[in-house]
């Protein structure tokens, strides 16, 4: 399925494009029950019109609760390869914590992960002295794909359009920081509409409104989704939560207690790395703000 739209969906069938009706009890619960990139079983009603009658197992899904109704999951995109989470060097400023919360539901999904910093013309004269790019050292550290990119400069879209390649992709961060962008410089043919970053509040404005596959040559396919300020995470435990920051690992072994949740523990060797700067403060930082925030998740 590559678009939805209330009570129909787009469908790709027998190499073509249809339209395709949904059954009322599945209009209803669209939002949780349905996504761009799940794979469906069809009728053909004798009036010749296509209509769902089946979603088929999902083996990986980006979710979140429903902002509107936290006890139910949102499904923005599923059945994917890899996952890039773009963000950028400045304009919108680099939101660390947003992309953390991206990986954290990703791994949590099932979902390969890639990071891709865009707009990398904005970065100092003197790279060396660019605070931002100090910030991502942490990030280029971990055992996950990493690329700068420029749509302006064409930096790094060759070696992106490389990691793509045969995968059925989503793209996925903060409004404004060039998603739909990219796209149009990965494949200029299919006129993305692309917005501006707004000059008042230096906050992207949604360029996307529904999430959408893309179809690339070599049987690429990319999923393009609305730009998110917020995401909360959906039915993760606090318990599980550790696992999810690769570099807790070794450290954890060396902790007082083998339950420890690095956040209140006596002898807690992650927490005493972060105090001493051999781990990455920030990331521990928004590890604690997500251990605390589960609770009011679920």
């Amino acid at each position: 399925m590559i678009a939805i739209t209330r009570g129909q969906c787009e469908v790709e069938f027998d190499g073509r494009f249809e339209l395709c009706h949904l059954p009322k009890a599945l209009t209803l619960a669209q939002q949780s029950e349905l996504a761009v990139g799940d794979r469906l079983r069809l009728i053909r009603r004798p009036s010749g019109e296509l209509v769902v009658s089946q979603v088929l197992p999902r083996w990986s899904r980006l979710s979140r609760p429903d902002p509107l109704l936290v006890h139910r999951e949102r499904v923005l995109a599923a059945n994917l390869d890899l996952a890039i989470v773009v963000t950028a060097l400045r304009k919108p400023a680099l939101a660390t914590g947003l992309l953390d919360r991206f990986l954290v539901a990703l791994a949590h999904g099932g979902v390969p992960a890639a990071v891709v910093v865009n707009k990398y013309d904005l970065a100092e004269a003197d790279e060396r002295a660019d605070p931002e790019l100090a910030r991502l050292a942490p990030y280029r550290a971990l055992a996950i794909p990493f690329l700068f990119t420029s749509v302006k400069t064409g930096r790094g879209i060759p070696d992106l359009l490389a990691l793509l390649a045969g995968k059925t992709v989503v793209f996925v961060g903060h409004s404004g920081v060039g998603k739909s962008s990219l796209l149009g410089a990965l494949a200029p043919e299919l006129d993305v509409r692309v917005g501006e970053v707004s000059t008042l509040n230096s906050r992207g404005r949604h360029t996307t409104t529904r999430a959408r596959i893309y179809r690339l040559p070599g049987d690429t396919r990319i999923i393009d989704t609305p730009g998110i300020r917020e995401f909360g995470l959906w039915q993760l435990s606090r318990a599980e939560l550790a696992g999810y920051f690769e570099e807790f690992g070794p450290l954890s072994q060396s902790c007082r207690f083998n339950d420890c949740s690095h956040s209140h523990e006596p002898n807690c060797a992650v927490r005493d790395a972060a105090e001493n700067g051999t781990l990455d403060r920030g990331r521990y930082e928004t590890y604690l703000r997500i251990f605390e925030s589960l609770d009011a998740e679920r």
